[in-house]
């Protein structure tokens, strides 16, 4: 299994990256024993003015990948990798090594969707829905859509 990891460094040592769209590079990892195999400079979409997560879904899934591990996909860059068949794991910390590690033990578990509040089904007022009713500014976690909600999730 390969897994694709967002880093903010070339070696296994390296911090996860936790923005996947502008993530430095993606770490190529082969998943049954724990060897970087490739890498991805991901370092000229960073400054992109728009389309970061997809050019990075899209360079994800040219490498033939089975697995993301990252920090935040947004609902464009999931789609993408949702196409290619790519499961995407998110919420990851520490390491690339620690976080291969700990999704092949099991630890991590695939998300289920976007990293976007406004995109899911689920609302959670820890994420951040406290403006009004389609008012939201986007200033908390998730993609500024404006998807916003009062605290009670109406």
């Amino acid at each position: 299994m390969k897994i694709a990891v967002s880093s903010t460094g070339t070696t296994l040592d390296s911090p996860i990256d936790p923005r996947f769209g502008r993530a430095s590079y993606f770490l190529i990892v082969d998943a049954d024993n724990k060897k970087l195999i490739d890498i991805i400079d991901n370092r000229p979409s960073q400054g992109a003015s728009h389309g970061a997560g997809i050019n990075a879904a899209a360079a994800v899934a040219e490498a033939g990948v089975d697995v993301v591990l990252t920090g935040r996909v947004g609902p464009k860059a999931y789609s993408v990798l949702q196409a290619a068949g790519i499961k995407v794991v998110s919420e990851v910390t520490g390491t690339a090594l620690e976080a291969v590690e700990n999704f092949v033990s099991g630890e991590q578990s695939f998300s289920d969707g976007p990293d976007c509040d406004a995109h899911t089904s689920s609302p959670s007022p820890k994420n951040g829905w406290q403006g009004k009713k389609g008012g939201g500014s986007g200033k908390k976690k998730g993609c500024g859509c404006g998807q916003g909600r009062n605290k009670r999730g109406n």
